[in-house]
C-alpha cells in the first residue's frame, strides 16, 4: 500500500498510483467532530487544530485541507463580522462602500491583524503534527477580497464604470494575497487560494480576462520564484473559463460540481492537476448511495488521466453528517482502485 504522500505524488507526476487520491475540504463541519460550534472553529486555534486533527483520524484523507473561512483577510482589513453558532460567518458591511476609501487601506500583518495569526498558529501546529500526508492550509484570492471589501454587485458595476479603480483595487488586494501566502508558507503548508466569486456564475468570462487572469498568473508566478505551487479552486461554473484557468500556470485546479469535470480533464490536457468535484449536496443528504454515485461519476469522468485528485466541489457543509463523509472516503478507495 502506498502512502498518502506518494499518491499525492503520482498525480503530480501524471502518473497512477494505488487507488485516486481522495480528500474532502473539511472546515466549520470538524467542530462536530470535537463537540464544538462553527463560532468555536473559526475563533479559537485550540478548536481549529483539535477539530482538524479530529479528521484526520477518522477520515484519512489523502490531503489535509485547513478550511477556515474566506473573510479573514476581509477582516484584518477593517470588515466586522457576523459569526453565527453554526454557520459560516459572513459581512456586515463593506469597508470600501466608498471608493475613495482604498487610497487609505495598508496591507495588514498576518502576525498581528484579525483573526489571521490564529489561523496560521493552528496551522503551523497541525503541520508539525501531521507528517505523513501534504497539509494544505486556503486563502481567499485577490478577486474575492477585492468583491467583499467593495460588494458583489458593486465590483461588477465598477469593471463597466470605473475600471481603473478595478484594477487599482486589485492590484492591493493581489499584493495582500501575496503577504498571506508568505505567511501560510512559513507555517509549512501548502498554499490554496479560493476565488468564491470568480467563476461565470457570478461574473463573465470577459471580467475574468480582463481584470483577474493576470492577477492569477502573477500569484503563481511570484511563488514558483520561492519553490512553491499554489492551488486555485473556483467556486459555481468555469466552464468557458477552463483554458485561460490552465493558463494561469496554476500546478493545480480544483473545480465546483456545478462544472463539467470531463470537459476540465479534456481542457487541461495534464498541463495541470484536476482536483473535484463531487457534489457537497450529496454529504448534506447523508446518503451513502448518492455520495458514492458522485464519487463514481468524478472517478469515471477523470481518474484515467492520471492527473486527478478526487476531492469534494467544496467546503463539506457545516450541517453534513460525519458518517457522509465516511461513506466518500470508502467510496474513494473503493471505486478508485486500479483505474489505469
Amino acid at each position: 500500500m502506498m502512502t498518502r504522500k506518494e499518491r499525492v505524488k503520482s498525480a503530480f507526476k501524471r502518473t497512477f498510483a494505488d487507488r485516486v487520491p481522495a480528500y474532502p475540504i473539511v472546515g466549520g463541519f470538524a467542530a462536530q467532530l470535537v463537540n464544538k460550534t462553527v463560532k468555536d472553529y473559526l475563533t479559537d486555534t485550540e478548536t481549529l487544530v483539535a477539530a482538524q486533527l479530529a479528521a484526520n483520524q477518522r477520515y484519512s484523507p489523502d490531503i489535509v485541507v485547513i478550511m477556515a473561512d474566506l473573510l479573514m483577510e476581509v477582516e484584518a482589513l477593517g470588515g466586522k463580522l457576523t459569526f453565527p453558532d453554526n454557520a459560516v460567518c459572513y459581512m456586515k458591511d463593506h469597508v470600501l462602500e466608498e471608493k475613495s476609501a482604498l487610497s487609505r487601506m495598508q496591507i495588514p500583518d498576518p502576525l498581528q491583524d484579525g483573526r489571521l495569526p490564529l489561523y496560521l498558529d493552528a496551522c503551523r501546529i497541525i503541520s508539525n503534527q501531521i507528517k505523513d500526508a501534504p497539509v494544505g492550509g486556503v486563502l481567499t484570492g485577490p478577486w474575492s477580497i477585492a468583491a467583499s471589501l467593495r460588494g458583489v454587485e458593486n465590483i461588477i458595476f465598477d469593471t463597466f464604470k470605473d475600471p481603473v479603480f478595478v484594477h487599482e483595487l486589485l492590484h492591493f488586494c493581489t499584493m495582500v494575497a501575496k503577504r498571506v501566502g508568505d505567511a501560510l508558507l512559513s507555517t509549512g503548508t501548502g498554499l490554496s487560494y479560493s476565488e468564491p466569486t470568480g467563476s461565470c456564475s457570478v461574473i463573465s468570462p470577459s471580467i475574468y480576462r480582463k481584470f483577474i487572469k493576470a492577477h492569477h498568473i502573477e500569484l503563481v508566478e511570484y511563488f514558483r520564484e520561492k519553490r512553491a505551487a499554489v492551488t486555485f479552486h473556483i467556486c459555481g461554473n468555469v466552464n468557458p473559463i477552463m483554458e485561460d484557468l490552465v493558463e494561469t500556470g496554476a500546478p493545480a485546479i480544483s473545480i465546483d460540481s456545478i462544472s463539467s469535470l470531463e470537459k476540465m480533464i479534456r481542457v487541461a490536457d495534464k498541463r495541470t492537476v484536476v482536483i473535484g468535484n463531487v457534489d457537497t449536496n450529496a454529504f448534506e443528504s447523508g446518503s451513502r448511495e448518492q455520495i458514492e454515485s458522485e464519487t463514481r461519476r468524478c472517478i469515471a469522468d477523470a481518474a484515467s488521466s492520471g492527473a486527478f485528485i478526487l476531492a469534494s466541489a467544496c467546503e463539506v457543509p457545516p450541517t453534513a453528517t460525519p458518517e457522509s463523509v465516511d461513506y466518500f472516503m470508502d467510496a474513494a478507495v473503493k471505486y478508485g482502485t486500479n483505474v489505469k
